[in-house]
């Protein structure tokens, strides 16, 4: 935790709360404060942050708005993207927990829910998934296998980086219209008690706006304002409708950036779309994505 005590040594307005919780449990503590529900369907490693949901619900916890909270579990990981697309058609703000298989299955909603510009936030226990033999430990099989379905993807190498990206992710995914992924490592990252700063209630209430203003979130089923989607199209329609879907990811970077370093002046955590590590001189770069780097990080401080 070095570098954290490093860059909150600065007088900033949200230092975080010091804390002990593993990367489950950061998730909930975020969701279950700036969302309105989750649906979800447990599996290894995510199950954890979906029973935490619904044991918020079940004592009648409320958001940071003073709204009950509501929490689904279908019948399938399926079922429950389908739901959290319905959800957000209807302008709310919700979230998914899931891994490996369960994710897998989802892929043919995923694909809808980019398509429809639905800002929804889906938490990914990174798992390997069953081939030869079943694994319910850590691999990136199930994120790469969803790589090509239009979401953001942001992967935490650590406890405080699973808290402070689930809601950067949910800023990004708002301003630029585009679901997100926030990618732990599974039982890694998901399981592991570490100590970190806990993000504040006022500061994820000022970071992340009331779901309810009008420029956070759309309700496509107002009957007032009423339009066409998920129509079906043929080759000329359809073809101008993929085009048009470049818009939304060509601002992304831009956006990305701008609330990075806005929860960098909030809270005096800095991130970036790629981080970097003493590489100014370096000879060799070692390229990875989630808790990888804390090794690869001390290996580079231990070899310098």
């Amino acid at each position: 935790m070095e570098r954290y005590a490093e860059l909150n040594s600065g007088a900033v307005l949200f230092p975080g709360i010091p804390a002990t919780a593993d990367g489950s449990e950061v998730v909930v503590w975020v969701e279950t404060h700036i969302t309105q529900g989750a649906c979800a369907y447990p599996i290894t490693p995510s199950t954890n942050m979906g029973g935490g949901y619904q044991l918020a619900v079940a004592s009648g916890q409320k958001n940071l708005w003073g709204e009950a909270l509501a929490f689904l579990e279908l019948e399938s990981e399926h079922s429950s993207a389908s739901t959290c697309e319905g959800f957000a058609v209807a302008g709310g703000r919700v979230a998914n927990f899931t891994s490996g298989q369960g994710l897998i299955l989802m892929k043919e909603v995923l694909y809808v829910i980019a398509g429809k510009r639905l800002p929804v936030v889906f938490h990914i226990g990174a798992r390997a998934l069953t081939s030869q033999g079943l694994n319910i430990h850590a691999g990136h099989d199930d994120v790469m296998g969803v790589a090509d379905c239009g979401w953001g993807m942001l992967f935490a190498r650590n406890v405080q980086e699973a808290a402070d990206l689930a809601l950067i992710a949910r800023r990004a995914a708002e301003e630029s219209e585009t679901p997100f992924f926030n990618i732990q490592d599974g039982f890694l990252t998901t399981h592991t008690i570490e100590s970190l700063q806990l993000p504040e209630l006022e500061l994820m209430k000022q970071f992340v706006g009331d779901p309810n203003s009008e420029h956070r979130l759309r309700d496509l089923m107002d009957p007032a304002h009423p339009i066409m989607s998920g129509v079906v199209q043929n080759q000329d329609s359809y073809m101008k409708g993929k085009i048009a879907q470049r818009y939304f990811y060509d601002r992304i970077p831009q956006i990305m950036q701008r609330v990075m370093d806005e929860f960098y002046s909030l809270t005096g955590r800095r991130y970036a779309p790629v981080m970097e590590y003493r590489l100014d001189d370096a000879e060799f770069a070692i390229v990875g994505m989630g808790s990888l780097l804390e090794t690869a990080t001390a290996t580079a401080k231990y070899l310098r």
